[in-house]
C-alpha cells in the first residue's frame, strides 16, 4: 500500500476551504425531528441496504409497490367477503362468528362498517413491523399479509360455491 502524500499547496487549500463554509442548507441536526416527517414523502427507506442488514430485523420509511397492492387486494377481499356474506344471510345462512353476528344484529352498514374496520386496524401494524422476523425463523411479518390475503380468497371461493349451489 503507497503512503497517501500531500503537498504543501493542497493542505494549504484544504485548511482556506475548512474556514469558508460552503454547505447552502442549514444543519438539520440542529432542529427538532418534526412528528410530520415519519411521513411518506419524508423517508427514503424502502429496504435495508447490505445484505448483513437482511438478515436482521428491520424498519423501513416507505412501501414497495407490491406491498400496497396486497395490501389493496387484502381491503378488497375483506369488503367482498363481507358483501357476500350479507348475501348469503339474505339467502338464509347464519353468521358464526359471534362478533360480526353481534354486529349484524345492530344492521347491515354496522356490520359492514365494523368487518371493514377491523381489517383495516391491524394493517399498520403488519406494515409496520413488517420486516421483523418471527421467533427467530427467516419468516417476516409481512408475509403474513399474504398469507391473510390468501386466506381471504379461499373463504371467498367458499362463499361463492355457497351462493351458487
Amino acid at each position: 500500500m503507497r503512503p497517501f502524500l500531500q503537498s504543501p499547496v493542497a493542505a494549504s487549500d484544504v485548511s482556506a476551504e475548512s474556514d469558508i463554509d460552503q454547505r447552502t442548507q442549514s444543519d438539520r441536526r440542529k432542529t427538532p425531528t418534526s412528528p410530520w416527517s415519519a411521513l411518506p414523502p419524508a423517508g427514503r427507506r424502502i429496504r435495508a441496504r447490505r445484505a448483513s442488514e437482511h438478515r436482521l430485523s428491520y424498519f423501513v420509511d416507505r412501501f414497495s409497490p407490491r406491498v400496497f397492492v396486497i395490501v389493496m387486494l387484502f381491503v378488497l377481499a375483506s369488503v367482498a367477503d363481507a358483501l357476500l356474506t350479507i348475501r348469503l344471510l339474505e339467502a338464509g345462512g347464519e353468521e358464526v362468528n359471534p362478533l360480526m353476528a353481534r354486529l349484524l344484529d345492530r344492521g347491515v352498514l354496522t356490520f359492514f362498517i365494523g368487518k371493514y374496520l377491523l381489517t383495516v386496524i391491524g394493517l399498520p401494524v403488519l406494515l409496520i413491523f413488517g420486516n421483523v422476523l418471527l421467533f427467530g425463523t427467516r419468516f417476516r411479518v409481512k408475509y403474513l399479509l399474504v398469507v391473510f390475503l390468501a386466506l381471504y380468497l379461499v373463504l371467498i371461493g367458499y362463499h361463492l360455491c355457497l351462493t351458487l349451489a
